[in-house]
C-alpha cells in the first residue's frame, strides 16, 4: 500500500479484516504494508474491501497458499491486523513462520532465485 496513515481509513481497514475473518499483521506509516492470511474467498473479500478505501498506490503484490506447518501462525492467528512497529518487526514476524525470503523478494528488497 502506498501510506496508511489516516486513522480513520485505518480503523475501517481493521474492520475489514475482522469482517472478513483475516489475520494479519500492518505496518502502517510509508509505506504501508498488509501481510495477512484466511481463506480464499476471505482474502478476496478483504482486497476488495481495502481497495474500495481507495488508497492512492494501492499494490496487491502476490497470494499464495501457506504450507501447513505455516498456517494459523500469522499474527498468532487472531482474525484481524496486529500493528507492528517498523519494517524490521514485521520481518522478524515473518521469519518465524518462514516467510522471510518470500517477502523481501516480492517488496524489491532481494533478488530471487
Amino acid at each position: 500500500m502506498h501510506h496508511i496513515i489516516n486513522p480513520a481509513k485505518f480503523r475501517r481497514l481493521k474492520q475489514h479484516a475482522a469482517h472478513a475473518n483475516v489475520s494479519g499483521l500492518v505496518k502502517t506509516g510509508r509505506p504501508g504494508v498488509l501481510v495477512f492470511e484466511g481463506k480464499k474467498h476471505a482474502i478476496s473479500s478483504f482486497l476488495e474491501a481495502a481497495k474500495a478505501l481507495r488508497y492512492l498506490d494501492f499494490h496487491h503484490v502476490d497470494t499464495q497458499p501457506l504450507a501447513p506447518e505455516s498456517q494459523g501462525h500469522l499474527a498468532q492467528a487472531k482474525i484481524g491486523l496486529r500493528e507492528v512497529p517498523d519494517m524490521k518487526a514485521l520481518i522478524d514476524e515473518l521469519e518465524k513462520i518462514g516467510l522471510k525470503s518470500w517477502f523481501r523478494i516480492h517488496m524489491g528488497m532481494e533478488k530471487g532465485e
